[in-house]
């Protein structure tokens, strides 16, 4: 469910605060290949299919925007393998995008079966720092009617943290600024900025998004454009469905830096909008 579950990050990760995210129109369009169509039709054909068939045309579905069809079916898969970890995360991302498209009151239940797949799939996987990172933001985004919680957020964070340098620095910067504390937010970020030495060469083993977060901090906090750029570049090499923030943002980023005397107004105010870490430092530290 590889590909599925980058399609789960494109909608959800990072940019989820229970019920906004990046219109999808920023992004280059979901292309849904002949083969992909010709599979589905044989798979919903089959009466009693297998487990591998359910989880197959599940991913299916989330690929090519079926989402309710997919969350049907990853209902159903997890109460019959509860201890599946790409069901579970899933299930949670799916329920996620489901979310998001209603009215706050119509989308609590498929915000509470999303907090409860992605808490499962935490269970299966501690190791997972993807499944980490969005109950850290679930858990600070939230209200706590809901099930958000400062400090179950503390709790992920350390898990993070243990998992990875950067990416702790990053989720601890993420974490303060979600709660209000801006100078600490500031001091982690600049110490995950400061991890990266040379961008070009250093092996950084990052979660595709915080080489577009990382390339943010070196260009407003460091004012270090070469460091910048080179992290924007990476982003775009590595730019694929799982990405939060569309290739768009990072381009007008490079842009910048080559042109900085002509800046696409329209884009920028985009980008202010949607990006929330930008938007953040221009308020409080530009």
């Amino acid at each position: 469910m590889a590909l599925a579950q980058q399609i789960i990050v494109l909608f959800f990760c990072v940019t989820f605060s229970f019920g906004q995210r990046i219109p999808q129109a920023l992004f280059e369009p979901i292309v849904v290949t002949v083969a992909q169509e010709t599979r589905i039709q044989e798979l919903d054909t089959i009466s009693e299919k297998t487990q591998a068939e359910r989880e197959e045309l599940a991913a299916l579905f989330a690929i090519t925007s079926s989402y309710e069809k997919s969350f049907t079916l990853l209902e159903a898969l997890v109460l019959d393998y509860p201890d599946n970890f790409d069901n579970q995360f899933l299930l949670g991302g799916i329920s996620g995008i489901l979310a998001s498209e209603l009215p706050r009151t119509k989308s609590l239940p498929y915000v509470r079966t999303m907090k409860t797949a992605f808490e499962n799939a935490a269970q299966l996987k501690p190791s997972s720092l993807e499944t980490q990172m969005i109950l850290l933001e679930l858990y600070t985004g939230l209200p706590w009617i809901l099930g958000g919680s400062n400090k179950k957020a503390s709790e992920k964070l350390e898990v993070i943290k243990s998992l990875s340098v950067i990416e702790g620095f990053l989720s601890e910067g993420f974490f303060y600024r979600a709660t209000k504390k801006n100078k600490k937010a500031l001091v982690a970020y600049l110490n995950a900025v400061n991890e990266v030495q040379l961008c070009n060469s250093q092996p950084l083993e990052l979660q595709q998004n915080s080489y577009y977060h990382l390339a943010v901090l070196a260009f407003y906090l460091q004012k270090d454009m070469t460091k910048a750029a080179c992290l924007f570049s990476k982003f775009l090499e590595i730019h694929n469905a799982g990405a939060a923030y569309p290739k768009s943002f990072a381009t007008h980023y490079l842009n910048k830096i080559l042109d900085p005397e002509n800046i696409d107004a329209e884009m920028e105010a985009t980008l202010t909008e949607y990006d929330k870490l930008t938007a953040w430092i221009q308020n409080n530290f530009k």
